[in-house]
C-alpha cells in the first residue's frame, strides 16, 4: 500500500487529477488485498467501454459480437472468415470473389449470397457515420447511388466485391464490423436491449463467453474506479483520456498499452487569424514533440509532423519543409512568420484550444502552450465535456480543436480523406483532384504516387497541427482470457474467454 501511495504522488505533474479517483483506486486495491475475490468462471464477463470525443463505442462492439460480415477479425487483428468460407483476390487487388459457407450462423441458418448483396445495398442507401467512410473506400468516394458499390452475386453462394480502385486493400475494409451484413448471425445475442448494463449471451453452437455485460460512457475515471473495486473485469478505452490514471494499476499487471495507427493533434479552423498559412505553419513548427510522451506519461509517443502517421504498408509520410531544420532554427523561422503575419511582442497572437475533459489532454496542451510562449504566442483553453466538444467540432465552433483520429486501416487515405473539400472548412481543390484520382487508380504504383502528391499538397497547407501517434489502453483483469494487443485495435468481445482465477491484488 505504501508503494502504491508513493506511485500516486509520483505521477502528479501539476495538472489536476481527481482525488476521488485516486482514493477509489487505493480503497479498491486495499479491499481486494484484504478480502480477495470471489468471482467465478460462471459469472458474466463484465466489460466497461470508454468512448472519446462524444463517440459511443457500444453500438460497434455489439454489432461485432451479434452480426457477421463476409470477413471479420480475430483477437490478434488478423482477417478471418465469417460468412465466407474462402475468397480469391483478382484484378490486381480491386476485386474479391467470396464463396459463402453452407451453414453461416451458429444456430444453423444459412445466409444466401442474394441476402449479402441486398444487405450491402441497403447499407449504401442509408449509410450511418460508422459505415460511410468504409463504403467510400469501396466506391472510390460517394456511395450514391448504391449500384456504385459493385457488389453482385454472379452464381449461387458466390459474392463478388469490385472496388473503384486498388487503394486500400479490400480485405481489411470488408472485415470491419461496420460492414457486418448478416443480422443475428454473430456468436452472441442481446438478451434485453433496454437493460443496463447491456447483457450479451452466447448463441447455441458458438464459441464465445457464456455471457458478457457491457457498460459504456465517456467517464474514464468511473470505469477505472469500478475496475479497482473489482466491479468490472475489463476496461477498453478508445482515447488518451484516463491513461495516466490507469497507470496507477500498472503494478498489478492490469494495464495494457498498444500503439495505434492514428494522429493526435489540433484541428485548425482556417478562418480569421488562421486563414493565413504563415500562422498555421509557425504554430506547427514551434512545438517540441521529442520525448513528449515520456515526459508526461512515461510511454514513448511517436512524433507526427504531417497529416499521416508512420504506417507499416505505406511509404514514409510526407513532411513539411521545416522538418529538416534544427529546433533552434524552427523557432527563429516561426518568429519570422508570425512577424510577417503582423504578430509581434507589441501585438502578440492569442489562440484558444478547444479540449474535451481529461487531465491528459490538459497536460499536453500545457506543454504546447509552453512551447508557443517561446515565440510570443499566448494560449488559452476551452474545456468541454466530450459530447459538447464533439458538437463544437462538428459546428466548426473553435479556433483549434483537439482531435484523436485513429484508423483500423493502414493506409494514408484514411487520414487524408477527412480533409477532402466536402468534409470540413478546409479545402484544397488541387489536392482533392489528386485524392480522387488515387481512389480510382487501378494500378498500385500509380495510386501510391498520386496519393503521395495529394498528401504533400495538404501537408504544405497545415490544416492540422499534428503532435504524435496515440496509444490505446485497457485494464485487463485476471478472469479475462484471449486478450491480445494489436495495432489495428481489434478486440472482438466474442474472442475473449473467462478464466477461473479469482480477482486478487498483487
Amino acid at each position: 500500500m505504501a508503494a502504491l501511495r508513493a506511485r500516486a504522488k509520483s505521477i502528479h505533474r501539476g495538472v489536476p487529477r481527481s482525488p476521488a479517483l485516486i482514493a477509489a483506486v487505493l480503497l479498491g486495491i486495499a479491499t481486494a488485498a484484504c478480502t480477495g475475490g470471489n468471482e467465478t468462471a460462471e459469472q458474466p464477463l463484465r466489460v466497461d467501454l470508454v468512448g472519446s470525443a462524444g463517440v459511443d463505442p457500444l453500438p460497434l462492439a455489439v454489432r461485432a459480437a451479434t452480426q457477421s460480415g463476409l470477413l471479420g477479425f480475430d483477437s490478434r487483428g488478423e482477417v478471418v472468415p465469417q460468412l465466407a468460407s474462402s475468397w480469391r483476390v483478382v484484378d490486381g487487388g480491386a476485386s474479391v470473389i467470396f464463396r459463402l459457407r453452407a451453414r453461416s450462423v451458429p444456430g444453423g441458418t444459412t445466409v444466401a449470397a442474394d441476402d449479402v448483396v441486398a444487405a450491402f445495398r441497403r447499407l449504401a442507401q442509408r449509410p450511418d457515420a460508422a459505415s460511410r467512410a468504409l463504403l467510400g473506400f469501396i466506391a472510390g468516394g460517394d456511395v450514391a447511388p448504391a449500384s456504385r458499390l459493385g457488389i453482385d452475386s454472379p452464381v449461387a453462394a458466390v459474392v463478388e466485391v469490385r472496388a473503384a480502385g486498388v487503394l486500400p486493400g479490400l480485405l481489411p475494409v470488408l472485415a470491419q464490423p461496420q460492414l457486418a451484413v448478416g443480422r443475428d448471425a454473430g456468436p452472441m445475442r442481446v438478451v434485453d436491449p433496454a437493460a443496463s448494463p447491456l447483457r450479451l449471451a452466447r448463441r447455441p453452437g458458438a464459441t464465445a463467453p457464456a455471457a458478457i455485460t457491457l457498460t459504456s460512457s465517456d467517464d474514464a475515471s468511473g470505469a477505472i474506479a469500478r475496475f479497482a473495486h473489482g466491479r468490472s473485469d475489463l476496461v477498453i478505452a478508445t482515447g488518451l483520456a484516463g491513461f495516466d490514471d490507469a497507470r496507477l494499476l500498472a503494478a498489478s499487471n492490469a494495464l495494457r498499452v498498444e500503439p495505434a495507427w492514428g494522429v493526435y493533434g489540433y484541428l485548425i479552423n482556417p478562418h480569421g487569424t488562421f486563414a493565413d498559412p504563415r500562422v498555421r505553419q509557425a504554430l506547427a513548427m514551434a512545438i517540441d514533440r521529442d520525448d513528449l510522451g515520456s515526459r508526461l506519461f512515461g510511454v514513448a509517443l511517436t512524433p507526427v509532423l504531417g497529416l499521416v502517421p508512420p504506417l507499416p504498408t505505406a511509404p514514409a509520410p510526407a513532411l513539411p519543409a521545416w522538418a529538416i531544420e534544427a529546433p533552434a532554427a524552427r523557432l527563429d523561422l516561426a518568429r519570422q512568420l508570425l512577424a510577417a503575419a503582423g504578430f509581434t511582442a507589441a501585438h502578440p497572437l492569442t489562440v484558444t484550444i478547444s479540449l474535451p475533459d481529461g487531465h491528459e489532454h490538459a497536460a499536453v496542451a500545457a506543454e504546447v502552450a509552453s512551447d508557443w510562449m517561446r515565440v510570443g504566442v499566448r494560449t488559452q483553453t476551452a474545456v468541454r465535456t466530450p459530447a459538447a466538444h464533439a458538437r463544437a467540432v462538428a459546428a466548426r465552433s473553435f479556433e483549434l480543436a483537439l482531435v484523436e483520429r485513429t484508423s483500423p486501416l493502414a493506409t494514408p487515405l484514411a487520414f487524408l480523406a477527412p480533409f477532402s473539400c466536402p468534409r470540413g472548412a478546409y479545402c484544397n481543390a488541387a489536392a482533392d483532384e489528386l485524392l480522387a484520382a488515387a481512389r480510382t487508380a487501378r494500378d498500385v504504383p500509380a495510386a501510391m504516387t498520386t496519393l503521395a502528391s495529394a498528401e504533400a499538397a495538404m501537408v504544405a497547407d497545415t490544416p492540422l497541427i499534428a503532435l504524435f501517434a496515440p496509444v490505446r489502453w485497457a485494464l485487463v483483469g485476471p478472469r479475462v482470457g484471449g486478450w491480445s494487443g494489436n495495432t489495428a485495435g481489434q478486440h472482438p468481445l466474442a474472442a475473449l474467454s473467462i478464466g477461473k482465477r479469482t480477482l486478487t491484488a498483487r
